[in-house]
């Protein structure tokens, strides 16, 4: 979709996306567009914890979807986790309560019908992998390992995973390692020959973060490391995929107010490397909405933010992340859902969940919750319905800084970890599901 029929009236503030086709108008050969549709999930006798980064979901390989989220207490602070699990249909499968105080980074599909459940504390830095039934929610096995951190996790053939915590953990089966690295990284993609692992770490001559990409075997040797920044910020990484040419997409995201970043503000950066993982393309989001003033109307520049996830849709990429203004008397705080093509250039965006997730027929879900209540948006390219968008949205080129090296250049010290087996159980929620759509 070309970026000019994508923004068909955006100076309106439209409050669906655009494109719509009205009943029997048009011809020649057009096709209406696809109805975004939303479902809401009410919890009985709890709630949600209220904060804009609760939650996680994925996609299951029945279509189905499966979600976490922190759980509140009666005085408002986290109690355990709330997990999920919906069919094709979003129909409800079952719902548990899982006695976890940390919310799950990461819900990975595994073999032979587990669903591994990654969480854990950043500081001082500890991992927690549990592994539930999949068909009923019962929690199977338990783990913890230091020295590691939350993040995403690969399931792999021999039934074990790849764990991007901070350092890199890989563990078989039984979910005992078989071997850990100090690399810096928070999200993995598997590739023909091993892995790339992404993370947010510092250039040796920089001096500033960025990401760093770093070529994995599966035996845990690393062949390349790659790092790119745009240039001062407080980053982080929404995510990194492998294209069909083995180029690789990142995004970033840039939550920093200091007067050193005023260059670099921006919710969002988007950053293309090619399959050695040297970089071709960086582009800063620029992003504004009107908002009603004493006087009037002012633009507002959407400025600071954080990415969250990564969703590979074909050969496009959705990304989310958080748009803030603080600026001009406004206060406009917006979660957006964007479209790349496979050269980083931006197709669409839309106000969606923060949480997002491939969905089926080319669609995206992604959630937004508040209170006892979850709202799981299916989204359509160009569809209609549920969701508005940003007033203005566009990419521009930034000029990045680049370091590389090969081979033996690059430092990599193997790590000792120990797993501890912990006990947690779930119980069963009760919760109800409503058709019908709320903007967000």
């Amino acid at each position: 979709m070309r970026l000019a029929r994508a923004w068909c009236g955006l100076a309106l503030m439209m409050w669906t996306a655009c494109g719509v086709t009205s009943a029997g108008g048009g011809g020649g050969g057009s096709t209406a567009p696809r109805e975004n549709t939303a479902t809401t999930l009410t919890l009985s006798g709890t709630r949600f914890f209220v904060d804009y980064g609760n939650g996680t979901l994925t996609t299951l390989p029945d279509g189905g979807v499966v979600l976490a989220a922190l759980l509140a207490d009666d005085k408002g602070y986290n109690a355990d986790v709330a997990i999920v699990r919906l069919d094709a249909s979003l129909s409800l499968t079952w719902a548990m309560r899982l006695d976890e105080r940390t919310l799950p980074t990461h819900l990975v599909p595994g073999k032979d019908g587990a669903l591994f459940v990654i969480a854990g504390d950043s500081y001082p830095g500890t991992l927690r992998v549990m592994r539930l039934d999949l068909g009923t929610g019962a929690v199977q096995q338990a783990v913890e390992f230091s020295n590691m951190a939350p993040g995403k996790a690969l399931a792999l053939d021999d039934g074990g995973l790849l764990v991007a915590g901070n350092n890199l953990l890989r563990m078989d089966a039984r979910l005992q390692p078989v071997w850990a690295r100090q690399i810096p990284s928070t999200h993995a993609v598997a590739v023909a020959d091993g892995f790339i692992v992404a993370g947010i770490g510092y250039g040796d001559r920089a001096r500033m973060t960025g990401v760093t990409l770093t070529k994995v075997s599966a035996e845990g040797a690393v062949a390349w490391r790659s790092f790119a920044s745009p240039g001062p910020g407080n980053h982080s990484l929404t995510g990194v995929r492998s294209l069909a040419d083995g180029s690789l997409m990142v995004g970033l995201g840039n939550d920093s107010t200091r007067g050193d970043s005023v260059a670099a503000l921006s919710p969002f950066l988007i950053t293309t490397f090619d399959a050695q993982g040297r970089l071709r393309k960086m582009s800063r989001a620029r992003l504004s909405q009107e908002v009603p003033t004493s006087t009037g109307t002012t633009r507002a520049p959407l400025q600071f933010g954080g990415g969250h996830s990564l969703v590979p849709m074909g050969q496009d990429t959705w990304m989310t992340f958080t748009a803030n203004s603080g600026a001009l008397g406004s206060d406009v705080r917006a979660h957006v859902l964007a479209r790349f093509a496979p050269d980083g250039s931006l197709q669409e965006a839309l106000y969606g969940g923060l949480h997002a997730t491939s969905g089926p027929e080319g669609s995206t879900r992604s959630f937004s919750l508040s209170g006892p209540t979850l709202t799981l948006r299916q989204l359509y390219s160009g569809g209609t319905g549920c969701v508005r968008t940003p007033t203005e949205a566009r990419f521009e080129p930034v000029e990045g800084t680049q370091e590389y090296a090969e081979g033996g250049a690059v430092q990599v010290t193997p790590l000792t970890v120990t797993p501890k087996s912990i006990t947690r159980v779930a119980t069963a929620l009760s919760a109800r599901l409503e058709s019908g759509c709320a903007v967000p």
